[in-house]
């Protein structure tokens, strides 16, 4: 139970510093940078904005990934209305996506082209740094998932094959 609280506790962090947070190194970064005060201000106005954004669209996304568990738990499987709610929130996340690209192309305006080389060159490692704390994230929800989750899912993969 101690286990699980951690868990919990330590994912919480995780989805709140990635959502509203800076990405490790951030503060090098933007020493880097050595941005103006107008730069400044945009970066900041940017961030404003694409953090705005971020939470709407992560709310939609789970918003609908609750729908779904209710359509999926109905007793009687309509695949039609399933597949229209995957899509939905496929199509969110690819807005999530998408708000992250149009937030770095608007800050990568506001740089000169020396700074844009700096910038990059930053984020040409976050790749890495991306993957592996995806990989802790989804190791954290596997351990979180009670056995009564896992008999659910069985469950409802037995009632979609028939």
């Amino acid at each position: 139970m101690k286990l699980r609280v951690s868990s919990i506790t330590l994912l919480s962090f995780l989805v709140i510093f990635s959502a509203f947070g800076n990405p490790p190194g951030h503060n090098k970064i933007m020493k880097e940078l050595k941005l103006t005060d107008q730069q400044q201000e945009q970066f900041d106005k940017v961030k404003f904005e694409t953090q705005k954004k971020m939470i709407e669209l992560n709310a939609k996304v789970e918003t609908s990934k609750l729908e779904l568990r209710r359509l999926m738990d109905a007793e009687t499987i309509d695949k039609s209305a399933i597949e229209k709610k995957m899509n939905e929130i496929a199509a969110s996340e690819v807005a999530i996506r998408m708000n992250r690209l149009n937030s770095w192309l608007e800050l990568n305006k506001v740089l000169t082209p020396e700074q844009q080389k700096i910038w990059k060159k930053a984020l040409a490692h976050r790749p890495e740094q991306m993957k592996r704390k995806m990989m802790m994230q989804r190791e954290m929800q596997e351990d979180m998932d009670s056995p009564m989750e896992q008999e659910r899912e069985i469950t409802i993969e037995r009632r979609m094959k028939n």
